[in-house]
């Protein structure tokens, strides 16, 4: 049975006060990752590693792949969710997440599309990122960039 639930993408656009990079690397280390997203991370950055994110002590667990790596300019990965009630509308690498990291002078501006989610999944999806990508990296990546 084919499902034919309709999808939708979601766009989050930031400006970060850091280098390629050193936004870069806080998509692929997994100790900078739990810096601004989730509580534990295993990040392998090669095509077919793993892409997982624990959000927090019984939360919820976000797990994928890395499927296209351009080191400092792009990433792509698969995304879904590991619990319920989660799991059945979005299981692990169901959708799929590209940033697009564009050098602006000492600066960054980084596009991040999240495509294939199910329209009842979209609006938190968006919260979400706007929070994580939106906020928070900025921060850890300008707290990073001056430290000596």
């Amino acid at each position: 049975m084919t499902d034919l639930s309709p999808l939708q993408t979601v766009e989050q656009r930031v400006r970060i006060a850091a280098s390629p990079a050193t936004v870069w690397s806080f998509w692929t280390n997994p100790r900078l990752m739990v810096e601004w997203w989730g509580a534990s991370a295993e990040l392998v950055a090669e095509t077919g590693g793993i892409f997982r994110v624990e959000m927090g002590d019984d939360g919820p667990i976000m797990r994928g792949e890395f499927i296209e790596l351009e080191p400092h300019k792009r990433l792509v990965f698969t995304f879904g969710w590991e619990q319920e009630p989660m799991t059945t509308m979005m299981p692990p690498g169901s959708t799929r997440v590209e940033v697009v990291l564009t050098p602006v002078g000492d600066d960054t501006d980084l596009v991040l599309t999240h495509s294939l989610l199910p329209v009842a999944a979209a609006a938190e999806h968006a919260t979400g990122w706007a929070e994580y990508v939106g906020v928070r990296l900025p921060e850890a990546a300008r707290t990073d960039a001056t430290r000596p």
